[in-house]
């Protein structure tokens, strides 16, 4: 009696279970979408798992978060689709609120896609809507070349006073580093290790969860010993630098130091990284390890040649090649 009693209760919740899933709601789902990808130690606005709550974001403004799952159709996508094409930023205080850029829609339309595959793929949806998009409403991604500072516009910008002292250090220690944002705003005094009278940092960077070993520039030992001296008992550099509007405070630093007519995000301090030491002449190979990837052809999409370096190739050719014109 016993046993049928309990196989009756297990029946019962796996009916529930079934029932419940097929209930979801389209927010529901994309909110546990994102938990499964939460990696541990990463805050909740952070990686993977902050690109979906974001997007998120703005699936609730557009009034799609409460839509069953197994409602979602084609004309939901569109509709979604055609609210981001004319969306604002929804980060609170923004003094003035930016349309969102073809890149971001791209991204977010592109997520939204990954979750409904899942749901398919899950057996909470017969098929993904996008597969059923029309070809005017696919969205593509603007291709923007990848920028950098050069040496000159480095120099300047250090010397170029900031609103935010703490994103000066913590932007310039990228251009310094190389290291993404997520690894600088994480970064303590435990990722710092020394041997023979060398610094490194030895840190697991939160895009890739590989281990990097990097030996420390002294400039760049100088501005966290700075940062560790201010900051007292926290063992974090950055403990007091939000990583929210840093982009905003970044573009008017920028004009303050008049470099306006480059499109520069905090991630172009990897692509400055990457450019210097290329024109310092070092190799490919030296760089990916540097930068902690782990293929070349990553590598070469950071490192791009500068148009010094294109002029600097001409002038040899034209050196090398002169005097042939006249034979």
């Amino acid at each position: 009696m016993m046993k049928i009693t309990i196989f009756s209760r297990i029946k019962k919740f796996a009916a529930d279970a079934r029932k419940k899933s097929k209930d979801i709601t389209l927010g529901e789902f994309t909110r546990s979408y994102a938990d499964e990808r939460h990696k541990e130690g990463e805050k909740m606005y952070e990686g993977r798992c902050g690109s979906i709550l974001s997007m998120l974001k703005h699936l609730e403004t557009f009034g799609g978060s409460n839509i069953p799952l197994k409602k979602v159709d084609v004309e939901t996508v569109k509709q979604f689709i055609d609210y981001l094409r004319s969306a604002h930023d929804l980060h609170k205080n923004m003094k003035a609120p930016r349309k969102l850029s073809d890149s971001t829609i791209h991204l977010k339309v592109n997520i939204l896609k990954s979750v409904l595959r899942e749901a398919v793929r899950r057996g909470l949806l017969d098929e993904n809507p996008f597969d059923l998009l029309p070809h005017s409403y696919r969205v593509k991604a603007q291709y923007r070349e990848r920028t950098a500072l050069t040496q000159e516009e480095l120099i300047k910008l250090s010397e170029t006073p900031c609103n935010t002292p703490e994103l000066k250090e913590a932007f310039l220690l990228s251009c310094i580093t190389g290291l993404r944002k997520s690894d600088i705003l994480s970064l303590s005094i435990h990722d710092i290790e020394k041997c023979d009278d060398t610094y490194y940092i030895y840190k697991k960077m939160k895009k890739t969860q590989r281990w990097l070993r990097l030996p420390l520039p002294e400039e760049a030992h100088h501005i966290l010993s700075k940062l560790h001296a201010k900051n007292g008992d926290t063992p974090y550099f950055f403990a007091h630098l939000s990583p929210h509007h840093l982009g905003e405070h970044l573009e008017v630093w920028l004009e303050d130091c008049c470099i306006s007519d480059k499109h520069i995000t905090f991630h172009s301090g990897r692509h400055t990284c990457a450019t210097l030491l290329l024109t310092q002449g070092t190799d490919l190979y030296t760089i990916m390890r540097y930068l902690g990837h782990q293929n070349i052809n990553t590598t070469q999409r950071y490192a791009h040649i500068t148009n010094q370096m294109l002029s600097s190739a001409t002038h040899l050719l034209n050196y090398q090649l002169k005097g042939l014109a006249a034979c």
